[in-house]
């Protein structure tokens, strides 16, 4: 039987994922939530592209519109257009060309 492979787009979106989860874990409060994540955004808007940034951001955003874990350790992410953007701003921070 032959396995298909794995996208390897969403394997780096899974890879961005855990390390967002890294910072946002286990925090006591919410404030300190939206601080983590303030944070680990903003070390990422020097590779944000402009053409990628939304045109109309709102004050409050998330990255996801639909984060599922499945069987099998099987992932489904779906990013808003915020997402998108700090996504492949994470991808530029390390060198990979998200075109």
């Amino acid at each position: 039987m032959t396995h298909a492979s794995p996208d390897p787009s969403q394997a780096l979106a899974v890879q961005f994922v855990g390390e967002l989860f890294k910072h946002t874990a286990d925090l006591p409060t919410e404030d300190a939530y939206r601080e983590a994540l303030q944070a680990f955004c903003d070390a990422l808007l020097p590779w944000v592209a402009p053409r990628e940034a939304p045109s109309n951001p709102s004050g409050v955003f998330t990255l996801f519109e639909d984060f599922h874990l499945g069987a099998e350790e099987t992932v489904s992410i779906t990013f808003t257009p915020e997402g998108v953007a700090f996504f492949r701003a994470w991808l530029r921070q390390r060198g990979i060309d998200p075109t």
